[in-house]
């Protein structure tokens, strides 16, 4: 079940519940309103959330700003739950009540498309309809104020026109002669005609698979490649990765060069997906001139005083390589801020790009400027984090306990560091160190007392070990197990796999070779090298 992001307008929708139903019903038609009207973009005071949807303006409430991007998201959610309190009848409606398949097919579009304009402003009510089911409904008036408002996406989106006899006898043609080549699956088949026809993909793979249904002695996508299982989608990827070129890798798995493009992509797109950013709003950050603003006062504070020499002093006991640490100079209250809303800046240009992205119009240059943008989060962040590694070397010292190491300690620190950078808050006027501090005190807290227990069951089991005899072979018993369990391994890869493994790592009583040696040697390239390599430790792998 969704959940809100922003837990304002989830008490909100808690209590519009409680409200007469007359009064309900008027609230929601406003909060529809209202969502055609956010920019995901912007940001909104509460106070005018709350006016907007129930014409009351509260006198004490707090000046939070909620960013357009979830607001887009818990409107839609609160319409939703609050309209399933009121219990609304399909046929008692004084206007029609649209279905997710009655939209599909009055305007021509796929029920995920219908999803995508959801979350973009689309309100949808739960009805209880005829057969008793209560299921998601569009009032027939926010069907037509939200395509009056995006008129320009639905047209891209609908492609209204209807596929004649003669372009579907086309497309059949195109796509048995794609499948019958072998070198595409369905999906591609579908990706590369409806791009070459402006047609959306869905509907050729629609309009093929009912001839196939219809006509099965002559179907044309069982004839197709079958599609690449998520094994295979990594091993492409991360051949790409390694430096295989796009052109190899299709001719090595004898598919079209567009298919293993449109993978890299994907897999590319599934990896920034799965990184989670959380940003905390300001309203500079909605300004039309946003950067600059944020790069000048980010420049301004560049040129502050340099550190005193108390700041600077180092501690004479540390080792050298901590010392290091106290040469970076701590920042200021002002550049402090100025960095953090730097950081929660970008946060919001990757949220807000990622979220304008189509998957079915997905180009490298557009992921290419996604990644980009996660670059200069991570780049700021480590700004952050540099500056105040110190203060975990600090903190650390004072939870030194015997039998524990420093480093031990300022490695579970840094950790905890790098989480409060990601959770700071600076609009609340504490200073980060002060933040930081308490974080590591609190997590130093649970995590000494796991060490020492680890430590004291440590040396228990050195105890328990050092009263059992020593039955290993001797050395060079021993070295002769180890080359015949290394031949045995080897003799179960082919004879190029066992070249490259043999010559890379030395197994040959000779120096280690490089990718590029051992590639000149075989006469292949040594991208191509680095790929034989990857398969022959894998099958190694699989069989130890």
């Amino acid at each position: 079940m969704a959940k809100f992001r922003l837990e304002l307008i989830g008490e909100l929708a808690r209590q519009m519940a409680f409200t007469p139903l007359e009064v309900r019903l008027t609230q929601l038609s406003a909060a529809e309103e209202l969502l055609l009207e956010i920019d995901p973009a912007k940001a909104y005071p509460f106070d005018f959330i709350i006016f907007r949807i129930t014409a009351y303006r509260p006198k004490r409430v707090g000046r939070e700003l909620l960013t357009g991007l979830a607001l887009q998201h818990d409107l839609g959610l609160l319409i939703e739950r609050v309209s399933q309190t009121t219990d609304s009848h399909q046929v008692r409606q004084s206007q029609p009540v649209l279905t997710i398949d009655e939209v599909t097919q009055r305007f021509n579009v796929t029920s995920k498309t219908v999803q995508r304009w959801r979350r973009r402003g689309l309100a949808a009510r739960i009805f209880t309809f005829p057969d008793g089911k209560r299921r998601v409904g569009f009032l027939f008036s926010t069907v037509e104020r939200f395509f009056a408002i995006h008129r320009d996406q639905v047209a891209q989106a609908g492609n209204f026109s209807i596929v004649t006899e003669a372009e579907k006898s086309r497309i059949l043609k195109w796509a048995r002669r794609l499948a019958e080549g072998g070198r595409s699956s369905a999906g591609e088949i579908a990706r590369r005609i409806g791009r070459r026809l402006h047609r959306a993909p869905l509907t050729i793979t629609h309009l093929v698979k009912s001839h196939d249904q219809q006509n099965p002695r002559s179907a044309i996508f069982p004839t197709a490649a079958p599609p690449f299982s998520n094994d295979q989608c990594e091993e492409i990827y991360s051949a790409f990765r390694g430096g295989e070129p796009v052109k190899i890798l299709a001719r090595r798995l004898a598919r079209a060069s567009s298919e293993i493009y449109r993978v890299i992509i994907e897999q590319r797109l599934a990896r920034l997906n799965r990184r989670r950013m959380r940003f905390i709003d300001d309203p500079i950050y909605h300004q039309p001139d946003a950067a600059e603003v944020i790069e000048q006062i980010v420049a301004q504070e560049e040129l502050a005083d340099p550190s005193s020499k108390q700041e600077t002093r180092i501690p004479r006991d540390l080792p050298p390589y901590l010392q290091d640490l106290y040469r970076t100079p701590l920042l200021s209250s002002a550049r402090e801020r100025a960095l953090f809303l730097k950081l929660n800046f970008h946060k919001f240009e990757f949220v807000t790009a990622r979220r304008k992205l189509d998957p079915a119009l997905l180009t490298a240059r557009k992921l290419n400027r996604l990644e980009a943008l996660r670059r200069r989060v991570m780049e700021a962040k480590n700004r952050i984090v540099r500056a105040n590694l110190r203060l975990v070397v600090s903190v650390a010292r004072k939870h030194l306990r015997p039998n524990l190491f420093l480093m031990d300690l300022i490695s579970d620190g840094n950790l905890t560091l790098m989480r409060a950078v990601e959770s700071f808050d600076c609009h609340k006027g504490n200073r980060f160190s002060t933040y930081a501090t308490l974080a590591l005190m609190k997590g130093f807290a649970r995590s000494v007392p796991q060490m020492q227990a680890r430590d004291r069951r440590a040396i228990a089991d050195v105890a328990a070990l050092s009263s059992v005899s020593d039955a290993r072979p001797t050395r060079e018993v021993g070295r002769m197990l180890d080359r015949d369990q290394v031949e045995g391994l080897l003799s179960r890869l082919a004879p190029r796999e066992r070249d490259v493994i043999t010559q890379h790592y030395g197994l040959n009583q000779r120096a280690p070779a490089t990718y590029e040696q051992v590639g000149y040697r075989l006469g292949l390239s040594k991208q191509r090298v680095r790929q034989i390599e990857q398969t022959a430790l894998a099958k190694l792998r699989a069989d130890i």
